[in-house]
């Protein structure tokens, strides 16, 4: 992951979340990071940090989120 922006607290914040580990290692771990993911984007949000950190956060906790619902995806039966 490059990460453009290091002076920003928050986007390093996000690259330490991100590199300890895959989304979906476990649905709970997949959940307590985009609860993580979710509580960075609103400080972020409130200390008005610059748009291309508030678009890295939310993408990453797009991506967060979709991890958690694949359990509930059906599974391909090979039609």
């Amino acid at each position: 992951m490059i990460v453009h922006d290091q002076g920003c607290p928050y986007m390093r914040r996000l690259h330490e979340m991100l590199t300890d580990g895959p989304l979906s290692v476990t649905l709970a771990l997949a959940n307590a990071l985009l609860d993580q993911l979710i509580a960075l984007e609103m400080e972020a949000k409130a200390a008005a940090a610059p748009a291309n950190t508030l678009g890295a956060i939310s993408n990453a906790r797009f991506t967060a989120g979709v991890a958690t619902l694949r359990p509930w995806f059906p599974m391909p039966r090979g039609h």
